[in-house]
């Protein structure tokens, strides 16, 4: 029996909700804590795109597969898992750079 291709439905990744103790996350520091609360709490994280490789295949998108493989790219777009958005709020709120 002849097997379909498979869909070019995207793969999944979770979110996963930390509800963590926010002096914890930023050493007591309350004006951490309230940049946090007022603006980086409020903001989406986008979920990343996934690119599977047996769908492209099925779709015959060798050359495209081939270029990604030559630059070692396939097993970064392949990645799945969860998603710790708050941990990414807490690493952005806490982002300081120095310069221009």
């Amino acid at each position: 029996m002849a097997r379909s291709p498979p869909s070019a439905k995207r793969m999944k990744s979770r979110g996963v909700k930390s509800f963590g103790n926010l002096e914890g996350w930023f050493a007591g520091d309350t004006n951490l804590i309230n940049k946090y609360l007022l603006e980086t709490s409020r903001k989406n994280v986008n979920t990343p795109k996934v690119v599977s490789f047996t769908w492209m295949k099925h779709q015959k998108l060798d050359s495209v597969r081939a270029v990604l493989k030559e630059q070692k790219l396939k097993r970064f777009l392949e990645l799945t898992g969860n998603i710790y958005s708050d941990l990414i709020k807490v690493f952005y709120t806490n982002l300081n750079f120095d310069g221009d």
